[in-house]
Protein backbone atom coordinates (compact mmCIF):
# COMPACT_ATOMS: atom_id res chain seq x y z
CA UNK A 1 0.00 0.00 0.00
CA UNK A 2 1.29 3.18 -0.95
CA UNK A 3 2.11 5.66 1.73
CA UNK A 4 0.43 9.12 1.93
CA UNK A 5 4.29 10.99 1.51
CA UNK A 6 4.52 9.06 -2.06
CA UNK A 7 1.04 9.87 -2.68
CA UNK A 8 1.86 13.56 -2.09
CA UNK A 9 5.19 13.39 -3.90
CA UNK A 10 4.11 11.77 -6.87
CA UNK A 11 1.11 14.44 -7.06
CA UNK A 12 3.43 17.55 -6.54
CA UNK A 13 6.24 16.30 -9.11
CA UNK A 14 3.10 15.85 -12.00
CA UNK A 15 1.97 18.75 -11.00
CA UNK A 16 5.47 20.58 -11.17
CA UNK A 17 6.50 18.96 -14.27
CA UNK A 18 2.86 19.44 -16.06
CA UNK A 19 3.59 22.87 -15.01
CA UNK A 20 7.35 23.09 -16.13
CA UNK A 21 6.34 20.81 -19.67
CA UNK A 22 3.51 24.01 -20.21
CA UNK A 23 6.24 26.58 -19.34
CA UNK A 24 8.98 25.36 -21.27
CA UNK A 25 7.39 24.65 -24.15
CA UNK A 26 5.99 28.17 -24.20
CA UNK A 27 9.02 29.66 -24.01
CA UNK A 28 10.79 27.16 -26.54
CA UNK A 29 7.89 28.44 -29.10
CA UNK A 30 8.25 32.31 -28.14
CA UNK A 31 11.86 32.09 -28.58
CA UNK A 32 11.77 30.21 -31.73
CA UNK A 33 8.64 32.62 -32.79
CA UNK A 34 11.16 35.55 -32.45
CA UNK A 35 14.16 34.23 -33.57
CA UNK A 36 12.38 33.56 -36.87
CA UNK A 37 11.49 36.69 -37.04
CA UNK A 38 14.71 37.59 -36.58
CA UNK A 39 16.07 35.76 -39.58
CA UNK A 40 12.77 37.04 -41.68
CA UNK A 41 13.65 40.79 -40.66
CA UNK A 42 17.70 40.18 -41.79
CA UNK A 43 16.44 38.68 -45.50
CA UNK A 44 13.84 42.01 -45.59
CA UNK A 45 17.04 43.99 -45.34
CA UNK A 46 19.23 42.07 -47.32
CA UNK A 47 16.34 41.99 -50.23
CA UNK A 48 15.89 46.08 -49.65
CA UNK A 49 19.30 46.66 -49.54
CA UNK A 50 19.88 45.49 -53.18
CA UNK A 51 21.11 42.59 -54.53
CA UNK A 52 24.60 42.91 -56.78
CA UNK A 53 25.19 40.77 -59.74
CA UNK A 54 28.33 40.59 -61.47
CA UNK A 55 27.29 40.15 -65.12
CA UNK A 56 23.61 42.38 -65.02
CA UNK A 57 23.79 43.25 -68.50
CA UNK A 58 20.41 41.17 -69.85
CA UNK A 59 18.86 41.22 -66.38
CA UNK A 60 16.79 44.05 -65.14
CA UNK A 61 18.61 46.68 -63.43
CA UNK A 62 19.17 46.06 -59.62
CA UNK A 63 21.70 48.12 -57.33
CA UNK A 64 23.30 48.41 -54.47
CA UNK A 65 25.90 46.19 -53.11
CA UNK A 66 25.21 43.49 -49.91
CA UNK A 67 24.90 44.64 -46.53
CA UNK A 68 28.54 44.46 -44.94
CA UNK A 69 27.92 42.31 -41.31
CA UNK A 70 25.63 39.77 -42.54
CA UNK A 71 27.66 37.08 -44.75
CA UNK A 72 25.46 34.19 -44.04
CA UNK A 73 22.27 36.45 -45.75
CA UNK A 74 22.97 35.66 -49.23
CA UNK A 75 20.81 36.41 -52.47
CA UNK A 76 19.99 35.41 -56.03
CA UNK A 77 17.26 36.27 -58.95
CA UNK A 78 14.91 33.83 -60.31
CA UNK A 79 13.55 34.23 -63.46
CA UNK A 80 10.31 32.85 -64.40
CA UNK A 81 11.63 30.35 -66.74
CA UNK A 82 13.00 28.69 -63.73
CA UNK A 83 16.82 30.03 -64.27
CA UNK A 84 18.43 31.09 -60.88
CA UNK A 85 21.44 33.40 -61.30
CA UNK A 86 23.97 33.87 -58.71
CA UNK A 87 24.39 37.29 -56.78
CA UNK A 88 26.55 36.40 -53.88
CA UNK A 89 29.90 34.63 -53.63
CA UNK A 90 28.31 32.42 -51.53
CA UNK A 91 25.74 30.05 -52.62
CA UNK A 92 23.22 27.27 -51.26
CA UNK A 93 22.68 26.61 -54.88
CA UNK A 94 18.82 26.18 -54.45
CA UNK A 95 16.87 25.60 -57.44
CA UNK A 96 13.91 27.26 -58.26
CA UNK A 97 10.42 25.59 -56.83
CA UNK A 98 7.29 26.38 -58.47
CA UNK A 99 6.29 28.64 -55.80
CA UNK A 100 9.59 30.92 -56.99
CA UNK A 101 8.49 30.93 -60.17
CA UNK A 102 4.52 32.00 -59.30
CA UNK A 103 6.42 34.97 -57.30
CA UNK A 104 8.28 36.06 -60.63
CA UNK A 105 5.53 35.88 -63.02
CA UNK A 106 3.43 37.80 -60.13
CA UNK A 107 3.27 41.40 -60.10
CA UNK A 108 6.15 43.40 -58.59
CA UNK A 109 6.18 43.32 -54.64
CA UNK A 110 4.64 40.09 -54.11
CA UNK A 111 6.66 37.75 -51.70
CA UNK A 112 6.60 34.81 -49.62
CA UNK A 113 8.69 32.89 -46.95
CA UNK A 114 9.19 29.39 -47.11
CA UNK A 115 11.94 26.88 -45.39
CA UNK A 116 13.72 24.49 -47.20
CA UNK A 117 16.35 21.90 -47.40
CA UNK A 118 19.74 22.85 -49.30
CA UNK A 119 21.82 20.40 -51.21
CA UNK A 120 23.85 20.23 -48.54
CA UNK A 121 21.55 18.85 -45.83
CA UNK A 122 21.35 22.26 -44.29
CA UNK A 123 17.93 23.97 -43.22
CA UNK A 124 18.07 27.16 -45.03
CA UNK A 125 14.97 30.09 -44.62
CA UNK A 126 14.19 31.91 -47.75
CA UNK A 127 12.61 35.18 -48.40
CA UNK A 128 11.64 35.30 -52.74
CA UNK A 129 10.28 39.17 -53.50
CA UNK A 130 9.30 39.69 -57.36
CA UNK A 131 10.72 42.54 -59.30
CA UNK A 132 8.07 42.36 -61.91
CA UNK A 133 9.19 41.54 -65.49
CA UNK A 134 9.38 37.98 -65.25
CA UNK A 135 11.80 37.91 -61.94
CA UNK A 136 12.12 37.87 -58.71
CA UNK A 137 14.91 38.08 -55.73
CA UNK A 138 15.69 35.32 -53.10
CA UNK A 139 17.44 36.32 -49.95
CA UNK A 140 18.56 33.29 -48.04
CA UNK A 141 20.21 32.61 -44.78
CA UNK A 142 21.02 29.20 -43.07
CA UNK A 143 18.82 28.09 -39.99
CA UNK A 144 22.16 25.69 -38.59
CA UNK A 145 22.76 28.94 -36.17
CA UNK A 146 19.17 29.43 -35.17
CA UNK A 147 18.44 25.56 -34.86
CA UNK A 148 21.27 24.98 -32.16
CA UNK A 149 20.33 28.13 -29.92
CA UNK A 150 17.19 26.29 -29.94
CA UNK A 151 18.53 22.67 -29.06
CA UNK A 152 20.58 24.53 -26.55
CA UNK A 153 17.52 26.14 -25.19
CA UNK A 154 15.74 22.46 -24.91
CA UNK A 155 18.43 20.95 -23.58
CA UNK A 156 18.76 24.04 -20.32
CA UNK A 157 14.82 23.85 -20.17
CA UNK A 158 14.78 20.27 -19.34
CA UNK A 159 17.58 19.95 -17.31
CA UNK A 160 15.61 22.89 -14.91
CA UNK A 161 12.74 20.84 -15.61
CA UNK A 162 13.97 17.71 -14.14
CA UNK A 163 15.71 19.81 -10.99
CA UNK A 164 12.47 21.83 -10.87
CA UNK A 165 10.39 18.72 -10.30
CA UNK A 166 13.07 16.93 -7.95
CA UNK A 167 12.86 19.70 -5.74
CA UNK A 168 9.07 20.27 -6.02
CA UNK A 169 8.93 16.96 -4.99
CA UNK A 170 11.37 16.93 -2.08
CA UNK A 171 9.25 19.85 -0.85
CA UNK A 172 6.34 17.99 -1.11
CA UNK A 173 7.62 15.23 0.67
CA UNK A 174 9.09 17.37 3.91
CA UNK A 175 6.07 19.18 4.26
CA UNK A 176 4.00 16.16 4.20
CA UNK A 177 6.28 14.66 6.54
CA UNK A 178 6.07 17.29 8.55
CA UNK A 179 2.24 16.98 8.80
CA UNK A 180 1.98 13.48 9.47
CA UNK A 181 4.31 13.26 12.39
CA UNK A 182 1.13 13.33 14.55
CA UNK A 183 -0.53 10.47 12.61
CA UNK A 184 2.42 8.18 12.72
CA UNK A 185 2.45 8.96 16.23
CA UNK A 186 -1.41 8.38 16.75
CA UNK A 187 -0.28 5.25 15.07
CA UNK A 188 1.74 4.20 17.02
CA UNK A 189 -0.22 5.29 20.21
CA UNK A 190 -2.88 3.04 19.09
CA UNK A 191 -0.16 -0.24 18.82
CA UNK A 192 0.88 0.26 22.31
CA UNK A 193 -2.54 0.54 23.48
CA UNK A 194 -3.69 -2.33 21.42
CA UNK A 195 -0.18 -4.39 23.46
CA UNK A 196 -1.90 -3.18 26.81
CA UNK A 197 0.24 0.19 26.91
CA UNK A 198 -0.99 3.42 28.10
CA UNK A 199 1.18 5.96 26.37
CA UNK A 200 1.16 10.07 26.92
CA UNK A 201 -1.43 12.37 24.50
CA UNK A 202 -0.04 13.13 20.70
CA UNK A 203 0.23 16.59 20.10
CA UNK A 204 0.00 17.82 17.09
CA UNK A 205 2.65 20.42 16.06
CA UNK A 206 2.25 24.11 15.53
CA UNK A 207 1.55 24.72 11.50
CA UNK A 208 0.06 20.95 10.94
CA UNK A 209 -3.62 20.71 8.51
CA UNK A 210 -6.54 21.24 10.54
CA UNK A 211 -7.46 17.71 9.32
CA UNK A 212 -4.67 16.52 11.02
CA UNK A 213 -5.09 18.20 14.24
CA UNK A 214 -9.16 16.75 14.22
CA UNK A 215 -7.62 13.43 13.79
CA UNK A 216 -5.05 13.69 16.80
CA UNK A 217 -7.43 15.15 19.01
CA UNK A 218 -10.02 12.51 18.33
CA UNK A 219 -7.61 9.88 18.47
CA UNK A 220 -6.84 11.15 21.85
CA UNK A 221 -10.11 11.59 23.14
CA UNK A 222 -10.58 7.71 21.98
CA UNK A 223 -7.38 6.83 23.53
CA UNK A 224 -8.51 8.28 26.86
CA UNK A 225 -12.03 6.79 26.75
CA UNK A 226 -10.59 3.26 26.10
CA UNK A 227 -7.98 3.87 28.74
CA UNK A 228 -11.00 4.68 31.65
CA UNK A 229 -12.47 1.66 30.17
CA UNK A 230 -9.39 -0.40 30.38
CA UNK A 231 -9.04 0.99 33.63
CA UNK A 232 -12.60 0.24 34.91
CA UNK A 233 -12.36 -3.69 34.00
CA UNK A 234 -9.37 -4.36 35.62
CA UNK A 235 -10.23 -2.46 38.76
CA UNK A 236 -13.72 -4.85 38.50
CA UNK A 237 -12.33 -7.94 37.53
CA UNK A 238 -9.10 -7.75 40.33
CA UNK A 239 -11.81 -5.89 42.89
CA UNK A 240 -14.43 -9.27 42.17
CA UNK A 241 -11.48 -11.76 42.05
CA UNK A 242 -9.84 -10.55 45.45
CA UNK A 243 -13.43 -9.70 47.29
CA UNK A 244 -14.56 -13.34 45.99
CA UNK A 245 -11.25 -15.26 47.11
CA UNK A 246 -11.79 -14.36 51.05
CA UNK A 247 -15.87 -16.11 51.17
CA UNK A 248 -14.71 -18.76 48.78
CA UNK A 249 -12.19 -19.77 51.15
CA UNK A 250 -14.71 -19.55 54.35
CA UNK A 251 -17.01 -21.57 52.49
CA UNK A 252 -14.68 -24.23 51.57
CA UNK A 253 -13.55 -24.46 54.85
CA UNK A 254 -17.13 -24.31 56.45
CA UNK A 255 -17.40 -27.35 53.51
CA UNK A 256 -14.79 -29.72 54.11
CA UNK A 257 -15.27 -29.44 58.18
CA UNK A 258 -18.85 -30.44 57.40
CA UNK A 259 -17.86 -33.28 54.93
CA UNK A 260 -15.30 -34.20 57.48
CA UNK A 261 -18.26 -34.98 60.36
CA UNK A 262 -21.02 -35.64 58.44
CA UNK A 263 -22.81 -39.18 59.35
CA UNK A 264 -25.13 -39.46 56.80
CA UNK A 265 -23.60 -41.21 53.46
CA UNK A 266 -26.00 -39.06 51.00
CA UNK A 267 -24.54 -35.46 53.21
CA UNK A 268 -21.05 -36.85 51.92
CA UNK A 269 -21.92 -37.21 48.84
CA UNK A 270 -23.89 -33.65 48.05
CA UNK A 271 -21.05 -32.01 50.45
CA UNK A 272 -17.97 -33.40 48.03
CA UNK A 273 -19.92 -31.99 45.24
CA UNK A 274 -20.43 -28.65 46.40
CA UNK A 275 -16.54 -28.97 47.20
CA UNK A 276 -15.51 -30.00 44.17
CA UNK A 277 -18.09 -26.61 42.69
CA UNK A 278 -15.95 -24.67 44.95
CA UNK A 279 -12.62 -25.99 43.44
CA UNK A 280 -14.13 -24.98 40.03
CA UNK A 281 -15.14 -21.67 41.32
CA UNK A 282 -11.70 -20.75 42.67
CA UNK A 283 -10.10 -21.92 39.39
CA UNK A 284 -12.57 -19.43 37.47
CA UNK A 285 -11.54 -16.55 40.29
CA UNK A 286 -8.02 -17.68 39.31
CA UNK A 287 -8.07 -17.77 35.40
CA UNK A 288 -10.20 -14.14 35.35
CA UNK A 289 -7.28 -12.41 37.11
CA UNK A 290 -4.72 -14.22 35.29
CA UNK A 291 -6.79 -12.55 31.98
CA UNK A 292 -6.58 -9.35 33.76
CA UNK A 293 -2.83 -9.53 34.26
CA UNK A 294 -2.56 -10.07 30.84
CA UNK A 295 -4.29 -7.05 29.91
CA UNK A 296 -1.38 -5.46 31.68
CA UNK A 297 1.43 -4.04 30.19
CA UNK A 298 3.84 -7.02 29.06
CA UNK A 299 6.11 -7.12 32.18
CA UNK A 300 9.91 -6.97 31.62
CA UNK A 301 11.32 -10.34 29.53
CA UNK A 302 14.36 -12.47 31.47
CA UNK A 303 16.60 -15.04 29.95
CA UNK A 304 14.46 -18.33 31.17
CA UNK A 305 15.62 -21.94 30.57
CA UNK A 306 12.51 -23.66 29.57
CA UNK A 307 13.87 -26.82 30.47
CA UNK A 308 13.77 -25.80 33.86
CA UNK A 309 10.72 -24.21 33.83
CA UNK A 310 9.15 -27.58 31.97
CA UNK A 311 9.88 -29.89 34.78
CA UNK A 312 8.61 -27.82 37.77
CA UNK A 313 4.80 -27.37 36.20
CA UNK A 314 5.51 -31.23 34.98
CA UNK A 315 6.07 -31.56 38.93
CA UNK A 316 3.51 -29.15 39.98
CA UNK A 317 0.85 -30.74 37.96
CA UNK A 318 1.73 -34.28 39.22
CA UNK A 319 1.48 -33.38 42.74
CA UNK A 320 -1.86 -31.70 42.29
CA UNK A 321 -3.60 -34.42 40.40
CA UNK A 322 -1.27 -37.21 40.77
CA UNK A 323 -1.07 -37.49 37.42
CA UNK A 324 2.30 -38.82 35.49
CA UNK A 325 3.99 -36.02 32.81
CA UNK A 326 6.57 -37.50 30.37
CA UNK A 327 9.17 -35.08 29.62
CA UNK A 328 11.10 -35.25 26.43
CA UNK A 329 13.49 -32.74 26.97
CA UNK A 330 17.17 -31.58 25.75
CA UNK A 331 19.84 -32.55 27.74
CA UNK A 332 21.50 -29.22 28.05
CA UNK A 333 19.76 -25.83 28.91
CA UNK A 334 17.11 -23.83 26.11
CA UNK A 335 17.39 -20.43 26.99
CA UNK A 336 14.75 -17.60 25.77
CA UNK A 337 14.23 -14.07 26.80
CA UNK A 338 10.72 -14.10 27.95
CA UNK A 339 8.31 -12.96 30.24
CA UNK A 340 8.63 -15.78 33.52
CA UNK A 341 5.19 -15.49 34.54
CA UNK A 342 3.47 -15.65 30.96
CA UNK A 343 5.65 -18.63 30.16
CA UNK A 344 4.39 -19.97 33.66
CA UNK A 345 0.53 -19.57 32.13
CA UNK A 346 1.33 -21.54 28.79
CA UNK A 347 3.02 -24.38 30.47
CA UNK A 348 0.17 -24.32 32.82
CA UNK A 349 -2.96 -24.34 31.36
CA UNK A 350 -1.46 -26.34 28.36
CA UNK A 351 -1.08 -29.36 31.18
CA UNK A 352 -4.30 -28.38 33.15
CA UNK A 353 -6.38 -28.59 29.38
CA UNK A 354 -4.35 -32.13 28.90
CA UNK A 355 -4.93 -33.41 32.86
CA UNK A 356 -8.52 -32.38 32.18
CA UNK A 357 -10.10 -34.19 29.16
CA UNK A 358 -7.37 -37.37 29.14
CA UNK A 359 -6.77 -40.02 31.39
CA UNK A 360 -3.45 -41.33 29.09
CA UNK A 361 -0.12 -39.80 29.23
CA UNK A 362 1.08 -36.79 29.30
CA UNK A 363 3.52 -36.06 26.86
CA UNK A 364 5.49 -32.67 26.61
CA UNK A 365 8.20 -32.23 24.46
CA UNK A 366 10.56 -29.24 24.20
CA UNK A 367 13.00 -28.65 21.46
CA UNK A 368 15.49 -25.46 20.40
CA UNK A 369 12.44 -24.53 17.83
CA UNK A 370 8.60 -25.84 20.41
CA UNK A 371 7.18 -26.44 22.83
CA UNK A 372 4.74 -29.43 22.97
CA UNK A 373 2.09 -30.89 24.83
CA UNK A 374 0.29 -33.86 24.10
CA UNK A 375 -2.71 -36.13 25.52
CA UNK A 376 -4.84 -39.20 24.63
CA UNK A 377 -8.31 -37.56 25.02
CA UNK A 378 -10.45 -37.17 22.81
CA UNK A 379 -8.98 -33.96 20.75
CA UNK A 380 -10.71 -30.94 19.26
CA UNK A 381 -12.36 -30.96 15.77
CA UNK A 382 -10.91 -28.88 13.17
CA UNK A 383 -13.68 -26.50 12.60
CA UNK A 384 -13.44 -25.57 16.43
CA UNK A 385 -9.67 -25.08 17.14
CA UNK A 386 -10.40 -21.72 16.13
CA UNK A 387 -12.41 -20.62 18.20
CA UNK A 388 -11.35 -22.10 21.36
CA UNK A 389 -9.18 -19.30 21.75
CA UNK A 390 -12.21 -17.48 21.77
CA UNK A 391 -13.00 -16.07 26.02
CA UNK A 392 -15.39 -18.95 27.25
CA UNK A 393 -15.88 -20.38 24.61
CA UNK A 394 -16.71 -24.46 25.25
CA UNK A 395 -16.90 -26.99 22.70
CA UNK A 396 -19.94 -29.25 22.55
CA UNK A 397 -17.96 -32.44 23.80
CA UNK A 398 -16.75 -29.96 26.64
CA UNK A 399 -18.98 -28.32 28.10
CA UNK A 400 -19.43 -31.53 30.81
CA UNK A 401 -16.29 -31.53 31.40
CA UNK A 402 -15.60 -28.74 34.49
CA UNK A 403 -13.82 -25.49 33.11
CA UNK A 404 -14.46 -21.90 32.54
CA UNK A 405 -13.32 -22.09 28.69
CA UNK A 406 -10.63 -18.92 29.52
CA UNK A 407 -7.53 -21.41 29.78
CA UNK A 408 -6.70 -21.22 25.53
CA UNK A 409 -7.46 -17.97 25.63
CA UNK A 410 -5.15 -17.18 28.67
CA UNK A 411 -1.97 -19.26 26.69
CA UNK A 412 -3.05 -17.39 23.06
CA UNK A 413 -2.58 -14.26 24.83
CA UNK A 414 0.22 -14.94 26.66
CA UNK A 415 2.06 -16.59 23.52
CA UNK A 416 1.44 -13.57 21.17
CA UNK A 417 2.53 -11.18 23.90
CA UNK A 418 5.88 -12.88 23.20
CA UNK A 419 5.57 -12.84 19.57
CA UNK A 420 4.72 -16.62 19.30
CA UNK A 421 2.63 -18.96 17.55
CA UNK A 422 0.51 -21.48 18.85
CA UNK A 423 -1.02 -24.25 16.47
CA UNK A 424 -3.47 -27.23 17.49
CA UNK A 425 -3.47 -30.55 15.86
CA UNK A 426 -4.03 -34.08 16.47
CA UNK A 427 -1.20 -35.82 18.19
CA UNK A 428 0.00 -39.36 17.43
CA UNK A 429 -1.30 -40.50 20.87
CA UNK A 430 -5.00 -39.84 19.41
CA UNK A 431 -6.23 -36.96 21.45
CA UNK A 432 -5.08 -33.10 20.98
CA UNK A 433 -1.18 -31.76 20.58
CA UNK A 434 -0.64 -28.08 21.19
CA UNK A 435 2.49 -26.86 19.56
CA UNK A 436 3.66 -23.20 20.81
CA UNK A 437 6.57 -21.54 18.60
CA UNK A 438 8.78 -18.94 20.78
CA UNK A 439 11.00 -16.74 19.17
CA UNK A 440 14.81 -17.08 19.23
CA UNK A 441 15.54 -13.64 19.77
Amino acid sequence: MRSLRTTVALIVAATVALSVLGLAVGVWFLTRSALMGSVDASLEARLQAGVFLENAEDLPSVVRPPIKGQPTVVADIVLSDGDVFEADREFFDLPATPEDVAIADAPAGEEAFSTRVAPNGSQVRVLTVSLGEGTAARAMRSLDETNTILVGLASILAVVGIVAVGVGAGIGVLAVRRSTIPLEEVADAMRALSRGERGSATVAKSGAPREVVDVVEATNTLQDALDRSQAQQERLVQDAGHELRTPLASLRANVQFAQRTAQDPTTQESLEAANAELDELGRLVEELLALAARDEPVREPVDLDLVEAVSIAGQRLTRRTGRTVTLEVPDHAVVRRVDPAAFAEIIGNLLDNAAKFSDGPIIVVLTEESLEVRDAGPGIPEEERAAVFDRFHRTPDARGVPGSGLGLSIVADAVSSMGGTIVLDDAPEGGLSARVSLPSA
